[in-house]
């Protein structure tokens, strides 16, 4: 479970204990091994959740019946707000709002897909889809402002139908108390790292966008003498990814982990973090990396941007394998500047991205949406008699 679902899972039990009706209509298609438990925990914190069979790809009929199956669960429930997320759940849901008679369709997009298609016409049709989609949603709330300028922008929606409410996290002082130091020996040696190894760690679903052959051609790259870089993740490049690290004989030094149930335990081992992606919305990684007080490196593209301040919170890097490894050596050589960046990323944090303050806008904006479609109603009632 990626992004989304992270949002999900921190976002929707804090919106129940503020007193919201809450339902998950949900895919886990392509969910991680940890998904039934994340249903579980969802469950027991008074989320209903469906599941409906979506795949992440375009098919006729699979995302007729997906389709389908959404719209009898909202004229069913008759829900006051649908909230979608990504791009074909915020379609279909958004279409099936319409036909059903929702009042109020907020659409998060968690980034574009116009933004990280890399075939000019893919872009276009993608960005032409939105446009469409823009006249169905009430309010467009983006995860970052960078996401939200896209939006208007690329004109899918006006300004005045576009928030954006940043991504929160609970801070570092709520986790686990069980994590091991940065050089905890058990702790390298289960991953496989030895004592003395510095560690550079991403996490990923292994697809293009994400730039895990960016990462994989760093690792080859870098000049850091005694440095092993960490892939978490699965995905439709896995095969691909074990085949050029055979090829070019990086098995002593890459390790793909597969799905990590726990990244804290990585962040806690690693000496920095990367980012390679094409773009981002507002990339948990990179929150789950400062609250770890881990040093960054991340691609100069748009949501990662938005986060890193170069060479003040991290390193902002242009897109190839040649820039990222020179980052990584650059920081793997001067711990001070680690520590640095590290510190001040975390402040930064701690300020602008707590939970609490997402759960509060996003409480407010559901009941002010609600309050002013009532208010839309009445007024055309008055009228009509």
């Amino acid at each position: 479970m990626g992004g989304t679902a992270t949002y999900a899972c921190t976002v929707l039990p804090r919106l129940v204990q503020r007193g919201l009706d809450v339902t998950l209509i949900c895919s886990l298609n392509r969910s991680d091994p940890d998904a039934p438990a994340r249903i579980a925990r969802l469950k027991k914190s008074g989320v209903r959740v469906y599941i409906v069979p979506m795949s992440r790809g375009i098919g006729l009929f699979s995302d007729i019946r997906s389709f389908a199956a959404i719209l009898c669960l909202l004229l069913e429930q008759r829900f006051d707000v649908i909230h979608t997320h990504c791009s074909k759940a915020g379609a279909l849901g958004r279409v099936a709002a319409a036909l059903a008679g929702g009042k109020v369709t907020i659409h998060s997009p968690h980034c574009f897909a116009f933004l990280r298609c890399r075939s000019p016409f893919g872009k276009s049709l993608y960005l032409g889809v939105e446009r469409l989609l823009g006249r169905l949603t009430t309010k467009l709330v983006a995860v970052s402002q960078s996401e939200a300028s896209a939006a208007i922008r690329g004109r899918i929606v006006p300004d005045h139908k576009c928030i954006a409410i940043k991504n929160g996290l609970l801070d570092g002082r709520f986790l686990r108390k069980d994590l091991p130091s940065p050089h905890d020996f058990a702790a390298r040696q289960s991953l496989g790292i030895g004592r003395d190894s510095d560690v550079v760690t991403t996490a990923c679903r292994l697809v293009g966008y994400k730039g895990v052959f960016r990462f994989l051609q760093a690792a080859r790259l870098s000049h850091a003498p005694n440095a092993t870089f960490l892939l978490a993740g699965d995905g439709d490049l896995k095969v691909r990814a074990e085949k050029f690290i055979s090829e070019n004989g990086l098995h002593d030094k890459v390790k793909l982990l597969g799905h990590v149930s726990n990244m804290e335990r990585i962040y806690a081992v690693s000496d920095v973090v990367v980012l390679c992606s094409d773009a981002e919305a507002q990339p948990y990684l990179l929150l789950e990396a400062m609250r770890a007080r881990r040093p960054i490196v991340a691609t100069a593209v748009i949501g990662n941007t938005e986060l890193i301040s170069h060479k003040k919170t991290g390193l902002l890097v242009e897109p190839t394998p040649e820039s990222i490894a020179a980052a990584i050596d650059e920081l793997l050589a001067d711990r001070a500047k680690r520590n640095e960046y590290a510190e001040k990323a975390y402040v930064y944090f701690r300020e602008r991205h707590t939970l609490q303050e997402q759960v509060s806008r996003l409480t407010d904006l559901y009941k002010g949406c609600l309050l002013n479609e009532c208010s839309r109603h009445t007024s055309a009632a008055l009228g009509l008699e």
